[in-house]
């Protein structure tokens, strides 16, 4: 180690520079008459008396009265012992603070960047208990059975909670042992894993690399066009294309995408059933929160098959619209970020559906 370091970590060690400067004389020199010492460093000579008078006190050195006044360093080990303490108590605060800084509050930033996937999980937590309409998850069983707490707490907002489940056991899952399905509206199983999402009320995202990631690290989002993203790619990629697992019965049926309703329900309407449904959303035009009632009448989408098949959810990709007459007037429904209808539908419930004679 060069001499300079070697004097910046003495300061860092709690001694001043002249004090760091002297003390290293003597121990590279010896026994030294006070001016050898002060011309062999930085000090002045009117000051190194002053000096190892000071480094003496603290037990540094000792001072020889000789016929010129004369010092040595002392036995290093109590000062070695205070500089490994001080170490490891930097070293467990600089730990401690890095900690604190990625478990911290995140900001309200559209997105923030964390380099613990932990930090992501615990943020979801937190949002899932206040979520008000809908909470997308995919997840580990394992994931999905330490969010239990949070789901109930979405449970009792009357949220309606969707997720798509690996199996971190294969075949076997804790589920078996562990069932969540009174707190989760519906469970797909996957066979394939992938990073942890969880999207609630089109508002937030949150994400987590698989611990595959050379570089593991999470992403909260709070940003309704990007939160879209996310969630587009939850519907296409972890949950329309997987069988379901376990569902709490819940009558009248409720959905939270107007896509997979518009898949469900199309062939139903066109053999001529009335559908009664109840769309709880947004006024496209007041942005107020808005509840509609009544009879599907039309249900349009690019490429209409005039067949009555079931639309798949590429068709739906772009405009998806149902056409709703209630007892007033032609109200029409838009799913997540609907323009041009009149209300953007956060949750559809099937009221009733009447075959004809």
């Amino acid at each position: 180690m060069d001499r300079r370091t070697l004097l910046d970590g003495l300061v860092d060690g709690g001694l001043s520079e002249y004090q760091a400067d002297a003390y290293l004389t003597l121990l590279e020199r010896g026994t030294s008459p006070a001016v050898d010492v002060a011309k062999n460093c930085s000090i002045p000579v009117p000051r190194i008396y002053d000096i190892l008078n000071e480094l003496e006190q603290m037990g540094y050195v000792e001072t020889l009265d000789r016929d010129k006044l004369h010092a040595r360093a002392c036995d290093p080990v109590e000062f070695i012992e205070d500089l490994h303490h001080k170490s490891a108590r930097l070293s467990d605060v600089a730990s401690e603070i890095e900690d604190r800084w990625e478990h911290s509050p995140l900001g309200e930033h559209e997105i923030n960047v964390t380099k613990h996937a932990q930090t992501v999980l615990d943020h979801a937590e937190a949002k899932i208990r206040d979520a008000e309409w809908v909470v997308d998850l995919a997840v580990t069983d394992r994931q999905l059975a330490d969010l239990e707490g949070a789901l109930e707490a979405a449970v009792a907002n009357d949220v309606v909670v969707r997720a798509s489940v690996y199996s971190e056991a294969g075949e076997s899952s804790i589920l078996d042992d562990h069932p969540v399905t009174d707190v989760v509206t519906e469970i797909r199983a996957r066979s394939i894993s992938g990073p942890f999402l969880a999207v609630m009320d089109r508002t937030v995202a949150c994400l987590a690399p698989t611990e595959r990631m050379p570089d593991p690290y999470g992403v909260v989002v709070n940003d309704e066009l990007i939160s879209f993203i996310f969630q587009w790619y939850f519907q296409t990629c972890l949950w329309a294309v997987w069988e379901t697992h376990d569902q709490r019965r819940r009558y009248p049926v409720r959905y939270v995408s107007l896509k997979e309703f518009v898949c469900d329900v199309y062939p139903v309407w066109w053999e001529d059933a009335v559908i009664s449904v109840t769309v709880e959303g947004i006024d496209t035009t007041s942005g107020e929160q808005r509840v509609v009632s009544g009879v599907i009448t039309d249900v349009l989408f690019p490429g209409k098959d005039l067949t009555g098949t079931a639309p798949g959810l590429i068709q739906l990709a772009g405009q998806a619209t149902v056409v709703v007459k209630t007892p007033d007037r032609v109200c029409t429904v838009g799913g997540w970020g609907a323009l041009i209808e009149d209300v953007e539908a956060r949750r559809i419930t099937i009221d009733a559906i009447e075959w004809p004679a």
